[in-house]
């Protein structure tokens, strides 16, 4: 009779201190979760190495609607090449949407001013956008589609300073490049060893080459 009590309490102990492991988890993933005042603080701190990016991944749900809303802010515009990394980083369901509308704002002013001149703050979001979609294909892999045809765009209808034509189609080329590498996702493998079929500039082709080896590594990596 004492073995069985003794048996029996040794459960209930048992049962007690999963339940309070397990409770004490779901505390710690909820109190590890960025407020909405921290994920603005975030964005529109200034950094000499670059944002956190283990930071920007504890974004939640009501901190990526308010990047949303910021990115759709013009008075935010010194913090958008932030949000679109962070928008990519949080991997959240609305990202890609938040992100595709705001290229195709982009686009939309330069069609109505016919070439359009883009201030700092809007050509840093624009560089930062590659890199955002690529953060963005571990958890959206619709993100690698756009990458792609982000390396195989024309000019765009603006310009910033002495970046025009040409020189903007080389810079966004190889940035969608070095993103589909970094991802080491087999579509984005595949997305590069068709740009490599197609490619006819040297240089370009130089830059494939390098960056389908860096494709290579990370792949070994997300094996893993």
């Amino acid at each position: 009779m004492i073995c069985r009590t003794e048996s029996r309490s040794r459960s209930i102990h048992a049962l007690s201190v999963l339940v309070f492991f397990l409770f004490s988890m779901q505390s710690v993933a909820v109190a590890q979760m960025l407020t909405v005042a921290e994920t603005e603080a975030l964005v529109r701190a200034s950094y000499f190495e670059g944002m956190s990016e283990d930071d920007a991944a504890r974004i939640g749900p009501a901190g990526a609607e308010r990047l949303v809303e910021m990115l759709l802010d013009p008075a935010e515009g010194r913090s958008h090449n932030q949000i679109l990394l962070a928008l990519g980083l949080c991997g959240s369901p609305d990202a890609l949407t938040a992100i595709l509308d705001w290229t195709t704002a982009l686009d939309g002013v330069a069609a109505v001013n016919g070439v359009a001149t883009l201030d700092r703050n809007t050509f840093k979001a624009w560089q930062a956008l590659p890199y955002a979609l690529g953060h963005l294909a571990h958890s959206d892999r619709r993100a690698v589609g756009h990458l792609e045809t982000l390396m195989n765009a024309e000019a765009p209808n603006w310009t910033f300073r002495h970046y025009t034509g040409a020189r903007l189609v080389d810079l966004a080329r190889r940035s969608a490049a070095t993103s589909l590498a970094l991802t080491g996702l087999p579509e984005a493998g595949r997305a590069l060893d068709r740009a490599g079929g197609r490619a006819s500039d040297a240089r370009f082709e130089a830059h494939l080459r390098n960056v389908r080896a860096l494709h290579a590594e990370q792949a070994r990596g997300v094996a893993k």
